[in-house]
């Protein structure tokens, strides 16, 4: 890392578990992956990662995933906070691993908000949340840079075949599934042939009661090149959850061309910054008629296509990481 006064530059070790194929990690200029013995989460962060870090010299430990380390022997840490969601959600004892997980998850997140040196929230509504708590933070926005990149330029498919929405969702309450499915049953009485792509619950016909003939495709779990490839060749995404930490697949959206209907909330309103359609997210009515607007004025899908290539540059990994110094050097 750099050491805290800026005046030396020095390389970045990531830590990754073994279990990670060396395949997927790529080469960078001055960084190294330092692969650990796989351990369960909490061994891994609170005494392999601090004691790594002292072997190496580190001058800063940062930990991108709410919680940190404890006691770091002295080195400055610095913690990235995604959401506060969890806070509120409830296990049961009856699923004692996913129990103990949160416990740890809520008690370290305190204890990590009161004494971290440097906070990094991934959104401003994020800041506000824990600025509510009397936790001061600094805002530094995600980017889809390193997932854009590996996948590489994908182009949209030929006009032909059934046009088809794509829906990032899943089995949490927030991620708004069951009101976009309601939404495009609504749509698909005008226009039959519209077809929906749900990624992130494969399981999704049976916990929604989907029949094979309304158009609606739960697809099991691809690969980023497949992903990518599915953002371009959708007539719209459907980034509608009621609550998020950031919202990552609006700007995937924009990097891959394709429109964006999201929820006229923070911070999925935030991180649009204008270039979305936005919605009530609980109005099946609104969503519905968002992707009805899209599917039948190509002349606003290709509006909001261009707003959202101009509104990626806000996201671009260089200013992130122009900014990730700023806060290892603050």
């Amino acid at each position: 890392f750099s050491t805290p006064d800026c005046s030396v530059k020095r390389p970045f070790t990531v830590a990754v578990p073994a279990r990670v194929e060396q395949s997927l990690l790529p080469e960078y200029r001055k960084l190294s992956w330092h692969r650990m013995p796989n351990a369960h989460f909490p061994l891994w962060e609170q005494v392999m990662i601090p004691r790594l870090a002292r072997r190496l010299g580190c001058d800063v430990i940062h930990s991108p995933y709410n919680t940190r380390a404890l006691f770091t022997g002295g080195i400055r840490s610095v913690v990235t906070v995604h959401d506060l969601m969890f806070l509120e959600e409830h296990v049961p004892l009856s699923s004692p691993k996913a129990f103990v997980t949160m416990k740890y998850m809520k008690y370290v997140f305190r204890y990590a908000t009161r004494n971290s040196q440097l906070i990094v929230s991934i959104s401003e509504t994020t800041r506000r949340a824990l600025l509510a708590r009397g936790i001061e933070s600094r805002t530094v926005y995600n980017t889809t840079d390193g997932f854009l990149a590996e996948v590489g330029p994908v182009d949209k498919p030929p006009q032909g075949g059934r046009p088809y929405l794509m829906h990032r969702g899943g089995y949490q309450e927030h991620r708004n599934t069951g009101r976009v499915i309601e939404a495009f049953r609504r749509l698909r009485q005008d226009l039959p042939d519209v077809v929906l792509r749900i990624i992130g619950a494969p399981d999704g016909a049976g916990v929604w009661r989907v029949r094979e003939d309304e158009g609606i495709e739960f697809l099991p779990r691809i690969s980023d090149r497949e992903l990518g490839e599915l953002y371009a060749g959708s007539a719209a995404v459907l980034a509608t959850s009621l609550q998020e930490g950031f919202g990552a697949p609006i700007i995937e959206g924009f990097g891959f061309g394709a429109p964006v209907i999201t929820s006229r909330r923070d911070p999925m309103m935030e991180v649009a910054g204008g270039a979305s359609l936005l919605v009530d997210p609980t109005s099946v009515e609104e969503i519905a008629a968002a992707m009805r607007s899209i599917l039948g004025d190509p002349a606003l899908a290709r509006d909001l296509v261009a707003r959202g290539r101009e509104r990626l540059k806000a996201f671009g990994g260089d200013r992130l990481a122009r900014q990730l110094l700023e806060v290892y050097c603050a």
